[in-house]
């Protein structure tokens, strides 16, 4: 992609949850966050589903289970290679997958496979997660929350998570610090709540 340093227009159909999206580019257009965030609050949902009577290889199971749903839905970012471009459309990155419909279908998926219904609760909320955190990241676009009902994309009105310059090789490992540094910084809460001693810590139990 070709750096650009001007001011990228919004895209049509874009908004945010209280206000029209804005874009502060820094070099070129910002493409995802760092995954951090997304681990950090799949785990603290795993934590919270948690009950002093789990065995500890089913806390584990449970955490595990949570943080892989908390970043499934950029999985769309494979869809690129099939000839889905960049934009707004509903299977561009952070489209229908990042919708919040897909936590309820999850948690019904889950259940008819045969999962406890805490741990579908669990996969479902944590799959819903992802969409509400990607509000937060200052990236080229919002989030297709309401998709299929709307196919507005939001952003929150404070971003503080970074992103990272799509101009910019992902594996220079350089420009990845201050995204990585920023997001860890902002998800700390949920990083220590998640892994804070108890009796719901996911090392703890028989």
């Amino acid at each position: 992609m070709t750096p650009s340093s001007s001011r990228p227009s919004t895209p049509r159909g874009v908004g945010t949850v209280v206000q029209k999206s804005r874009h502060r580019i820094g070099r070129g257009n910002l493409n995802s966050m760092a995954t951090i965030g997304h681990l950090a609050v799949g785990a603290l949902i795993a934590r919270a589903c948690t009950v002093d009577t789990d065995p500890r290889d089913r806390r584990l199971g449970r955490v595990a289970a949570a943080t892989c749903m908390a970043t499934l839905p950029d999985a769309d970012l494979a869809l690129r290679a099939f000839g889905v471009p960049a934009g707004d459309k509903s299977w561009a990155h952070r489209g229908a997958s990042h919708a919040l419909v897909v936590g309820p279908v999850v948690s019904l998926v889950a259940l008819l496979l045969g999962a406890r219904v805490r741990d579908a609760v669990c996969y479902g909320l944590a799959i819903t997660s992802h969409g509400l955190v990607d509000t937060l990241s200052e990236s080229e676009r919002g989030v297709a929350l309401l998709w299929p009902v709307q196919v507005r994309r939001f952003t929150a009105r404070y971003r503080p998570v970074l992103a990272h310059p799509s101009d910019v090789r992902w594996l220079d490992w350089r420009s990845w610090l201050p995204v990585l540094a920023r997001e860890t910084l902002v998800f700390s809460p949920a990083i220590v709540l998640a892994l804070w001693p108890g009796r719901r810590a996911p090392y703890r139990g028989a």
